[in-house]
């Protein structure tokens, strides 16, 4: 049994992205669908975070290729990234329906929905979407 939560302990440290990077993520998306454009100013505003904080973040996101920031500051998704996170709202969706239908209230759905969606397996989330039909 420890051996087994042993390994899952590094398969949890081994993934790439951590719930921070897909907070700023969903918030680029959501600002580029919304907005049309994304700047430092617009995720501090969407996260309620500090703007150093910000800074380095996306200093971060650019080296991991996360994120593209062009001359003039403004920011997208990479290519890679912007299918990374439409499939972490994919699964986000489904877990917070799920968590619904048990009779969890909506906020706790959203909220623990929020706190998976990027750990969880794609098997594991189709596993619970074919569970519900």
């Amino acid at each position: 049994m420890n051996e087994h939560i042993n390994d899952a302990w590094k398969e949890f440290w081994n993934i790439e992205i951590t719930h921070s990077i897909i907070h700023y993520l969903f918030a680029i998306d959501f600002l580029v669908k919304n907005k049309w454009y994304c700047r430092a100013v617009d995720i501090v505003n969407n996260l309620w975070i500090t703007a150093w904080s910000c800074s380095i973040s996306i200093k971060n996101l650019i080296k991991k290729d996360l994120i593209i920031e062009d001359e003039n500051k403004f920011i997208k998704l990479s290519d890679k990234w912007e299918y990374i996170t439409k499939k972490a709202i994919y699964k986000r969706n489904i877990l917070n329906d799920f968590f619904i239908s048990i009779w969890l209230n909506k906020d706790t759905a959203q909220s623990e929905a929020c706190k998976i969606e990027h750990l969880l397996l794609d098997e594991v989330v189709e596993k619970i979407k074919d569970f519900r039909k």
